[in-house]
């Protein structure tokens, strides 16, 4: 629950209910998960790390996340009948917390559906309102989470 919405989290993928059907949505601020999505890119703001993956940023998190249930379905089908996903990075000593995207934060990487926009003559990448500006470091292009433009200070 987050922000008294349901999700459902398997695979580092996020999704609600519409319908009859699950759709996929973006990871919401505030959700707590027990893991998050292998590969996971670990960036930091400060001295803050951040675990970031394709626009969504992590922090490690004391708060509470729940586990996938066990499918009956599933006993006795697997040697390991617990509904674990190798396609996820766990932590025995904490849980993550998706949180917004922190100012000054560099990525090697832009979400997948990031759109390319000008502002003032300057080149952004616009992603779920996160706005990224390209650099040059040692030879490779990163990105860096900046203030949105269009705001008035």
């Amino acid at each position: 629950m987050v922000s008294g919405n349901t999700y459902y989290y398997w695979g580092g993928t996020y999704y609600v209910v519409s319908g009859s059907r699950y759709v996929v949505v973006n990871p919401p601020s505030g959700a707590v998960v027990y893991a998050v999505p292998a590969p996971t890119t670990v960036i930091y703001a400060g001295s803050q790390p951040y675990y970031y993956v394709d626009g969504a940023y992590y922090v490690a998190s004391d708060k509470e996340a729940n586990r996938p249930e066990e499918n009956p379905e599933y006993k006795g089908k697997q040697e390991d009948s617990k509904q674990s996903d190798p396609k996820m990075v766990e932590s025995d000593d904490h849980n993550y917390e998706v949180v917004a995207p922190p100012v000054g934060a560099t990525v090697p990487y832009l979400p997948e559906k990031a759109e390319e926009k000008k502002n003032d003559k300057k080149t952004y990448f616009v992603y779920e309102s996160t706005y990224y500006r390209a650099f040059a470091s040692d030879g490779d292009t990163v990105y860096m989470v900046v203030e949105d433009p269009t705001k008035s200070s």
